[in-house]
Formats: C-alpha cells, structure tokens, sequence
C-alpha cells in the first residue's frame, strides 16, 4: 500500500506570512478603546477631576503593541477604596470604576485566538 501526501507550498508559506506579521494592532487599540469609554462611564463625577483625567495610551514599534489606560491618582484611589459602598453623593454605591477593565486581559486573549484561529 502507498500513501501520498501533496502539500501546497503556496498555502503553506502564505499563513506562516500571515502569522509572522502578527495580530493587527487595530483589534488591540479597538479593545484598549472600548475599555476605556465603559471605565469612563462609571467615573462618579462630582468635580470632574477624576473623569477629566482620565487618558489612554498605547504604542505599537512593529513588534509589540503596549496599552494602557490611567487616571489621577487622588480622587481615583479613594473612589476605587470605596468599592460598591453607598455614600452620600452616589447613594447607588458602584465606585470601582475599574471593573470593566479586568475583563478587558479575556478580550485580548479572544482577539489572538481569533487571529491564530483564521483559515483553520
């Protein structure tokens, strides 16, 4: 009994190609984004400091992209201290703005699995 196996070179080199560039950096800045505008939204604004400074940043040097998300420090770190704790400005508690941001290292992994997963 023969068995034959016929590889297509051409297929072959195209995906390693394909996963040599890597994932776009696009699906990554689109996640750091939409992360950023739901973290956003919890801010409890009294003032507007802590809202008003809030800032992305990302970088991409061809090889690794890099992003992160930051606010001011002072009112931030009491507001995140006050957890889902009621106070006298937001009854309705939900200070930990943060939140929807630990979901965010789950969105990134999906984007690579989806890239690894292309043409399978």
């Amino acid at each position: 009994m023969t068995v034959r196996f016929t590889v297509d070179a051409q297929a072959v080199i195209a995906e390693l190609d394909r996963l040599a560039k890597g994932p776009d950096p696009m699906a990554f800045e689109s996640i750091l984004m939409s992360s950023f505008a739901e973290v956003s939204a919890r801010v409890h604004v009294i003032t507007g400091v802590l809202r008003g400074s809030g800032h992305p940043q990302s970088g991409f040097d061809g090889d690794t992209w890099t992003g992160k998300m930051s606010f001011v420090r002072h009112p931030g770190i009491f507001e995140l201290a006050r957890g889902d704790t009621p106070t006298a400005n937001h009854p309705e508690g939900g200070h930990h703005f943060y939140e929807p941001a630990y979901r965010t290292p789950d969105q990134y992994k999906q984007a690579v699995m989806d890239f690894l997963g292309e043409g399978r």
